[in-house]
């Protein structure tokens, strides 16, 4: 099985991927200071021994600030984190915040002799897939220094189970996105998305219509905060790009968290994929 909870915070980004028997690995450390939800909140909720890994997908100091946090409250769990994920171009130097994961954590992309990549001589672009109870995760990125802007060295995440594919952009720009439309593999995996999370929180920067020329999807998620409002021409721009779904995965093209809070993609084996969200909660203590 896998389930995916996109959840409602307004700092940064923050997702789960549960892939069953209560392995979960975390797509960014965003928290939510109204509510009081952090990274790791629901990771100690469901009384997991372990963390799979942690994948940081963008480098701004808004998305990186919530690592150390994260980290510290696994110490105070006794929650061992098995592995660190992030586009292997990157320092400390250049980016500060990478600094506290990485003096606990290897970044398994760091070391290419040690793991499975492929290379894409057209673009000078390297990938690399993993599989985790059958599911399998596949990572694109820009190098640094050929790319400078944070926001275009964002770790691009593809998750597929099945029948469901969804990426996951980070803050990826129309730069970065144009430079990765350069590699065929990069294309060939946009061709399979059916759930398509916005980049850069569905602002402006984001939107890149080149990359529907491959991706038609049946679902897009835009993880959004109060402060962030949405342009009602871009959100229309976005959904001119859904297909109808054949098994009618979300009654709704386009979800916000904004709007409806955390946002669930659940399959299970041969059964269609369904997309559900949680109505937004009030704040809380943290836990």
């Amino acid at each position: 099985m896998l389930d995916i909870k996109i959840f409602d915070v307004d700092h940064g980004f923050c997702a789960a991927i549960d892939t069953g028997d209560r392995h979960t690995i975390l797509l960014d450390c965003g928290y939510n200071s109204h509510t009081g939800f952090h990274a790791g909140q629901h990771i100690f909720q469901q009384r997991h021994r372990f963390l799979d890994g942690v994948i940081l997908p963008t480098y701004s100091e808004n998305h990186l600030d919530g690592v150390a946090d994260l980290l510290a409250q696994c110490l105070e769990h006794g929650l061992s984190v098995n592995f660190l994920i992030a586009n292997p171009s990157l320092d400390e130097t250049q980016f500060p915040g990478l600094a506290a994961p990485k003096q606990h954590l290897n970044n398994m992309l760091s070391n290419v002799m040690a793991i499975t990549v492929k290379a894409h001589p057209e673009c000078s672009k390297i990938s690399h897939s993993m599989t985790i109870n059958d599911i399998k995760l596949t990572f694109f990125w820009n190098n640094y220094p050929d790319v400078q802007n944070a926001h275009n060295l964002s770790l691009v995440t593809f998750v597929s189970y099945r029948d469901l594919h969804v990426i996951f952009p980070g803050d990826l720009e129309v730069d970065g996105w144009q430079a990765l439309l350069q590699c065929h593999d990069f294309r060939d995996h946009l061709k399979k998305v059916n759930a398509f999370v916005a980049a850069d929180h569905g602002q402006e920067a984001g939107y890149c219509a080149d990359v529907f020329d491959d991706c038609t999807p049946e679902v897009i998620i835009i993880s959004n905060q109060a402060e962030q409002p949405l342009s009602p021409q871009l959100l229309r721009r976005y959904e001119s790009h859904v297909k109808p779904s054949r098994f009618n995965m979300s009654e709704r093209p386009l979800l916000t968290t904004r709007e409806h809070g955390t946002i669930t993609l659940t399959k299970y084996l041969d059964a269609a994929c369904r997309v559900s969200t949680q109505a937004k909660v009030q704040p809380s203590s943290r836990v």
